[in-house]
């Protein structure tokens, strides 16, 4: 363990001199405060001009700010394990005690612990739709895990960084089951239910519940253990 931290450690040292990992830090509070008074004011002028209102779409922005965090330090992460394939780094932890699922504990689940504490926040402080505290830890987890997946899918697919950057752009399907939730009518929505989103969007329509909860945690865990196993086998 005490290896794998001093890894962790070492690639917070790179983040810091990518001025394009760092500024993705801090991005899910920018992307929080623009939700939490651009959205409202949006309303406000819909409803004056138009007699139109955004509410009923107002858990859809919420779920938007829980699972676009964690694809954000999904990113941060994916590119540092790219960076370190392209530089032949990578390899040289192999035949370290960081080898294997220590080298991933450090650059895939120390940041999603931060991806996890910054979307609890970030999704208490921004939210408008008032979602409970149950609702926001058990689909920020979710959205954790989605991310994590999310980050070795990218490292498991690309084979350099300029991949990896083309791949990053394509995350942005695994926000379908999301969206389907409130535009696909019952059943035909079920089509994404693969898509973690999909139950987060569930949670952020019904409010917090046991069985949304363990789907989204199955699916989950399944895409984890897909590409985790995919990117074992490359290296």
């Amino acid at each position: 363990m005490r290896q794998t931290v001093k890894l962790f450690q070492i690639g917070i040292r790179q983040i810091t001199r990518d001025g394009m990992l760092l500024v993705l830090l801090p991005a899910p509070f920018l992307i929080g405060l623009i939700f939490k008074f651009a959205i409202p004011l949006a309303n406000q002028i819909l409803e004056n001009m138009l007699y139109f209102s955004l509410m009923p779409w107002y858990g859809l922005v919420d779920g938007l700010l829980i699972c676009l965090t964690p694809m954000l330090m999904a990113m941060v992460s994916a590119f540092l394990l790219l960076e370190e394939r392209d530089e032949g780094i990578g390899a040289f932890y192999q035949i370290t005690p960081t080898e294997g699922y220590a080298y991933l504990m450090a650059r895939i689940s120390f940041p999603m612990v931060y991806s996890l504490l910054v979307t609890v926040i970030a999704a208490a402080v921004f939210n408008i739709s008032g979602l409970s505290l149950g609702a926001i830890a058990s689909s920020s987890f979710i959205s954790t895990l989605m991310g994590s997946a999310l980050a070795m899918m990218i490292v498991s697919i690309a084979g350099n960084r300029v991949e990896g950057l083309a791949m990053s752009k394509l995350t942005g399907v695994s926000l379908l089951g999301l969206v389907a939730v409130w535009f696909i009518p019952a059943p035909y929505a079920l089509c994404a239910a693969f898509l973690p989103s999909f139950w987060i969007g569930k949670m952020m329509m019904e409010g917090m519940s046991l069985f949304p909860f363990i789907m989204g945690l199955l699916f989950s865990c399944l895409w984890i253990v897909i590409f985790t196993r995919k990117f074992q086998k490359r290296i």
